[in-house]
């Protein structure tokens, strides 16, 4: 009986403590983060009156809490800066308090901040973690005139499956739109990568390339800038480095045309 009462006690104070951990694979608990993408679009507004978007493009925060810190440091000292787009791979093992750790520091931004998932972000219970704490996996948002259509290219994480990324759903946002001049996407793993269903591959860049109005696609997941225009279509492809080799680029459109600026900091 002794030792009943002293197992009890013991279940009182952890249930009572919100920081135990039930399990490292556990989806949220009582001080997360939750819906993060819509709480930070609705701060964000949609726009209408701004002529000139610009906003930076980020990516791959694994393992980078030191560098996050200084990232938002040198973003709230810039000018003019309308929204932060993070293109996935926030954590490295779809860990719960990885992504808090991330989310808490770009909390500290003076502009929102909009996440997309990343395949890394997909291992383990990720996904849940994911969806719990920002959102869906698929969506879109409209900004000075522009909708940009955010979702998941992490095809090897549903075996090449022929179904990620959803081109039916793709087709349906770039449908003509009324007060929807321009259309951006952004995803984590570009087309270009292993990472990268081939099968969509052709469909995807051609989806693209017919849109009126298509600005550019953008990504992160190689670690390493490059700019791609595939087919000669002069729609530009662009990948950010990892946020922990102290890089961004600040994307901008104005007069329905996109330009770019690759930072270090």
């Amino acid at each position: 009986m002794k030792h009943f009462y002293t197992l009890l006690l013991l279940s009182l104070v952890f249930s009572g403590c919100n920081h135990f951990e039930y399990s490292p694979n556990q989806i949220f608990d009582r001080n997360s983060l939750r819906d993060l993408n819509a709480t930070n679009l609705k701060k964000l507004g949609d726009g209408a009156q701004d002529d000139t978007v610009k906003f930076i493009l980020t990516g791959d925060t694994q393992r980078s809490r030191d560098e996050t810190v200084e990232f938002y440091k040198k973003i709230n000292a810039m000018k003019d800066i309308d929204f932060v787009v993070l293109a996935g791979d926030i954590s490295e093992f779809g860990v719960l308090k990885e992504m808090e750790w991330i989310s808490r520091s770009l909390r500290h931004l003076e502009v929102p901040y909009i996440s997309v998932i990343g395949n890394h972000d997909l291992t383990s219970r990720g996904r849940e973690t994911f969806e719990h704490m920002f959102g869906p996996l698929n969506f879109s948002f409209v900004y000075g005139g522009i909708k940009f259509i955010c979702h998941d290219t992490n095809g090897r994480e549903y075996s090449f499956n022929g179904k990620v990324p959803d081109m039916p759903w793709l087709k349906e946002q770039l449908k003509p739109t009324a007060g929807v001049n321009n259309f951006i996407a952004v995803s984590h793993v570009p087309p270009s990568a292993e990472d990268f269903d081939v099968k969509l591959y052709d469909d995807y860049i051609n989806t693209f390339d017919s849109t009126p109005g298509f600005l550019g696609s953008l990504h992160a997941h190689t670690h390493s800038f490059e700019v791609k225009y595939p087919d000669n279509s002069g729609i530009p492809y662009l990948v950010t480095g990892n946020l922990g080799s102290g890089e961004f680029i600040i994307v901008q459109v104005v007069n329905q045309k996109l330009s770019f600026e690759r930072v270090f900091f």
